[in-house]
């Protein structure tokens, strides 16, 4: 009897959705993983550092979910006047592929007396290159152009580079242009029925906050498997921070932005490919 766990979590979220169930039983499921897996992620939930993605090789079936929070000066949606949380879950579907989707929720704001869900956003990350020895993997991010009132849209070529420094240390060098447009559709809410429609470019400078709009780049300074520092350009501000690794799996992270405000986040990553080791040793006693 072959037993993959992968199929086991998505037959739950049927079970789920079938019968609303318990709604922890899949996130049960997930916590039972093993394998250790990078979890570092940059404000959108991507590999990456701060605000920059990188172009880092993710594993088949490798998922990560977390939230980070953006301060107020430095907001996507309403710039200088509200503070963010970004939710996010960020899958490795096949090879070189990766999907990423992400909530943007503001805090302390209301429409018409109620708070809205949030901006959702779909980013697609497709590696071009891999990484060779005198070779950097190469990737390319599209923000998926189906929303009609995006503020976090990424559209970026990143080049990210690995080097051994000794047998403790590693860096992971990226680089790469963060395009200065972007796809919306010009509809609204009320009419919003084709996810095709009225298609148009916009300047991402037209935006509260134009996020990774030029060149980009920074340097990810990891210290073993346990953490690491980070340093990077998001093409307006330089940026530092740091993050440690705790029981493999979970990751906490916090940053300064232009060594003025603080952001921070926590993201979980584990791979829905591989068994844990207890279902590994009864698959192979069957």
């Amino acid at each position: 009897m072959n037993i993959n766990l992968a199929d086991l979590f998505l037959f739950s979220v049927r079970i789920f959705i079938k019968k609303k169930g318990n709604i922890l039983l899949p996130f049960f499921l997930m916590l039972c993983f093993q394998i250790s897996v990078n979890a570092q992620s940059n404000i959108s939930g991507k590999p990456g550092l701060i605000y920059v993605p990188s172009a880092t090789e993710t594993k088949e079936g490798t998922f990560s979910f977390g939230v980070n929070y953006n301060p107020i000066d430095y907001g996507f949606r309403f710039n200088k006047k509200n503070s963010e949380n970004i939710y996010f879950i960020n899958l490795t579907l096949i090879p070189r592929l990766e999907i990423n989707v992400n909530l943007l929720r503001i805090n302390n704001e209301k429409i018409k007396g109620q708070k809205g869900i949030g901006d959702r956003q779909i980013d697609i990350k497709y590696l071009i290159l891999k990484e060779k020895k005198y070779q950097p993997s190469l990737a390319l991010i599209i923000s998926a152009p189906f929303g009609i009132d995006n503020s976090l849209t990424t559209n970026a070529l990143i080049a990210t580079k690995s080097f051994k420094l000794g047998t403790t240390f590693s860096a992971d060098f990226t680089a790469g242009i963060g395009s200065p447009y972007y796809i919306q559709r010009d509809d609204n809410e009320k009419s919003n029925y084709n996810i095709f429609q009225d298609l148009k470019f916009r300047k991402k400078k037209e935006l509260a906050y134009a996020y990774l709009s030029g060149t980009i780049g920074g340097l990810n300074l990891h210290y073993g498997q346990k953490g690491g520092l980070l340093f990077e350009w998001d093409s307006k501000h330089f940026n530092v921070g740091a993050y440690g690794k705790l029981f493999k799996k979970w990751t906490v992270q916090a940053g300064i932005l232009n060594f003025d405000q603080v952001t921070f986040g926590t993201s979980y990553a584990l791979n829905l490919k591989t068994l844990p080791k207890r279902l590994k040793k009864a698959n192979e006693n069957q």
